[in-house]
């Protein structure tokens, strides 16, 4: 008897202790960040703009392109579209299915036209908490308004390019998460408060690490906070339904992509401190495969030059990761589609791997910045 009773008041002791445990992670993720947003908050640059606010004042500023409202969010906000160049006329007489069945990609996007102006899709925040991406193509709506980004610096090869192709924008796929996120970036942030913005917490008040915040969809019944990651809905846009009951988002940028048949797709993502790297693709077409790999080398060699290194590989040549969103736009368009991984500057490093690395508000934007101007140089050459 003595012995059931004591065994009882162990478990009891042991629930306890973890209870605690688990509300000392919960109470760690919730105020640490809080405490840090003043110094963080401090040390934004001027020319970083990520914030809700900042989108529509930029949307609001566009008079050289056409702004489109492409769809509300779960949480009814609006996700915006802007478009420079002039539209294609691509002749469409089948969808890219039956124009292929046809053995003619021509019959669903006929870019045979000298007066084809090659069209780059720029996609920023599918999830709502890497802010980078957003940050570059607020920049870039400037260049490609007034000649110069936000620090007053000149892009003239992105101002001429121009010239000869279409640029499709949005600079926030995913308001919803973004809404949850109260700063500009993730730069100097410790990586717990970062997984707890990012990915949220569990019911038990643990962090939803990466990869295993996947392993629930929709978490949002499965969650005490729902991190920036996901949409009102709990829905993370990368590993949605694709071909069957899409969140309202996804669908309308698999639509523009369709309609637009862009021939280049980038999706910016934010990889915590990994060095910036091309995320491999799988479920591709052997086409597509060839041109990703050269722009991978293109893009690979104008980062050296800049003393920078970009690492990943942009296709998964085992098909050995998920069918991702990147993979479902390159269904839908036929064209080459990333997703681009940026460093996100946070307060930590890892012994042992040299992949990790710190970088800083300008490093990062570099970054952004030469990746479009390479896709121009590519999409030109």
């Amino acid at each position: 008897m003595k012995t059931k009773v004591l065994l009882f008041i162990l478990l009891i002791v042991g629930v306890a202790v973890k209870a605690q445990a688990q509300a000392q992670v919960s109470e760690k993720g919730k105020y640490t960040y809080l405490g840090q947003i003043d110094e963080l908050m401090k040390d934004v640059p001027s020319y970083w703009k990520t914030g809700l606010d900042d989108i529509e004042k930029t949307v609001a500023s566009v008079k050289k392109g056409r702004v489109e409202l492409l769809c509300m969010s779960a949480g009814n906000r609006p996700v915006y579209s802007i478009f420079y160049g002039k539209p294609n006329e691509l002749n469409r007489k089948a969808n890219l299915s039956s124009a292929m069945g046809a053995g003619n990609m021509g019959y669903y996007a006929d870019k045979s036209s000298p007066d084809y102006r090659p069209t780059l899709f720029l996609v920023g925040a599918v999830h709502g908490g890497e802010l980078e991406g957003t940050a570059a193509l607020v920049n870039l709506v400037s260049v490609l308004e007034t000649g110069r980004d936000l620090k007053g610096k000149e892009y003239p090869v992105i101002t001429a390019s121009a010239e000869e192709m279409n640029f499709i924008i949005i600079l926030c796929a995913n308001p919803d998460g973004r809404a949850r996120v109260p700063l500009a970036s993730m730069v100097g942030l410790d990586y717990e408060s970062f997984r707890y913005l990012s990915q949220g917490t569990w019911k038990d008040g643990t962090l939803a690490e990466w990869p295993g915040c996947k392993s629930i969809h929709p978490i949002k019944d499965a969650v005490e906070h729902l991190g920036a990651y996901f949409n009102d809905d709990g829905i993370n846009m990368m590993h949605d339904l694709f071909f069957t009951h899409p969140a309202a988002e996804t669908k309308a940028i698999l639509q523009t992509a369709e309609t637009m048949a862009s021939d280049f797709t980038v999706l910016f993502h934010g990889g915590a401190n990994s060095k910036p790297h091309l995320a491999g693709v799988g479920y591709l077409f052997e086409q597509v495969k060839e041109e990703i790999r050269e722009f991978q080398k293109f893009i690979a060699d104008e980062f050296i030059e800049e003393n920078f290194s970009l690492g990943g590989n942009g296709v998964d040549e085992s098909n050995t990761k998920s069918f991702n969103f990147t993979s479902a736009i390159t269904h839908v368009s036929g064209t080459p589609a990333l997703t681009f991984e940026s460093n996100q500057g946070l307060n930590y490093l890892e012994e042992g791997k040299p992949w990790i690395v710190i970088h800083t508000y300008d490093e990062i934007y570099k970054h952004h910045m030469l990746t479009i101007e390479g896709l121009c140089k590519f999409l030109l050459k």
